[in-house]
């Protein structure tokens, strides 16, 4: 069930001033942005819908996107978290393989057991073959997306809330596990 909109401003934004600006509530604009697909967008995707299909200026178009991923959960700046558990690392590895032979590199048991043993997780949230959301054991997240160009693959993975010792060792965790997912796509 959806929890009732509860944001009347962003930074010193009131819902009122971007009713009379852009035209539309932060309610309305949260309905729009759900049917327009933005839960799985980053932050620069939504952004732009706000601007290419709802005409916003850019800076309406950041304004109301930062709203939105604030709102939805989206937005990872740390507030609601317990003390400690306010970092995140992210790592990106370009890959030598297109992305469905990335994306079937996780989903794939086999495959998965060579390049990232032992990794319990649990799958919350996919947009194939855009991104992953992962839940880790120990209530940590893991955001991953997939990017392609010219058949090969970009992978970004983010990893919040984390303590400060648990950001250090997940950030050697996923750089020995993306490196052993290209070597993994590269054979």
């Amino acid at each position: 069930m959806a929890k009732m909109f509860q944001q009347v401003r962003v930074g010193t934004l009131t819902g009122e001033t971007v009713t009379v600006r852009t035209g539309k509530t932060w309610e309305e604009w949260f309905k729009l942005l759900d049917k327009a697909g933005a839960r799985m967008m980053d932050h620069n995707e939504i952004s732009s819908v706000l601007q290419t299909q709802f005409g916003l200026s850019r800076w309406w178009g950041q304004m109301v996107a930062i709203g939105y991923e604030n709102e939805r959960g989206l937005r990872r700046d740390g507030r609601g978290e317990p003390d400690g558990n306010r970092f995140e690392v992210t790592l990106s590895k370009n890959l030598p393989a297109p992305r469905a032979a990335v994306w079937a590199a996780w989903h794939d048991p086999g495959i998965l057991a060579r390049w990232l043993p032992r990794a319990a997780f649990e799958v919350s949230k996919t947009a194939p073959p855009k991104a992953l959301f992962l839940e880790w054991p120990d209530h940590t997240s893991v955001n991953v997306r997939f990017y392609e160009r010219r058949g090969k693959s970009r992978l970004v993975v983010s990893h919040a809330r984390l303590s400060e010792e648990a950001a250090e060792r997940m950030q050697r965790f996923w750089s020995d596990a993306l490196d052993r997912l290209r070597v993994l796509m590269s054979s």
